[in-house]
């Protein structure tokens, strides 16, 4: 029997369903991973075979993958004793072009847009990557821009 025990958003019902469906976890599986290793999930699954899931450790676990920002979209699911981490990866960077650039170095611009994120390999997130990358254009265009956060 398969059970979804949570997806993001959280919501109350999920927490409460997830609660009712506490179990001891006999085994982890992985699933969706493209780029990421299983590895690097582990390291951030606060959960271990033998814990006692239950709604807290169910939204601890999606809070801590989360974090990563490696992941657009993470589900826990529940295969007898066995937890099943589904999860969409964020998209990569495969390559980016600066055209119609005269007023910066291509260099120094490069170097900004790398240091908040936007380079090729780095995982895509398209909330920060939009706010940094005003901000770090900002900054080298004008040194009286400082109204950025970060």
């Amino acid at each position: 029997m398969l059970v979804a025990l949570a997806s993001q958003p959280l919501c109350d019902t999920v927490r409460a369903q997830a609660a009712q469906e506490s179990f001891t976890v006999g085994d982890i599986r992985i699933e969706g991973l493209q780029r990421i290793s299983e590895g690097t999930v582990f390291n951030y699954l606060p959960v271990n075979i033998g814990d006692h899931m239950d709604g807290s450790r169910i939204g601890e676990a999606m809070r801590a993958l989360y974090a990563t920002g490696f992941f657009r979209d993470v589900e826990l699911r529940r295969d007898g004793n066995t937890l099943l981490v589904v999860v969409v990866e964020r998209p990569s960077i495969a390559k980016f072009e600066i055209k119609g650039n005269k007023d910066i170095k291509t260099e120094d611009l490069t170097k900004s847009l790398r240091n908040v994120g936007l380079a090729t390999g780095k995982t895509f997130d398209r909330r920060s990557v939009l706010v940094d990358d005003a901000c770090a254009v900002g900054i080298l265009v004008s040194t009286r821009t400082r109204t950025c956060r970060g």
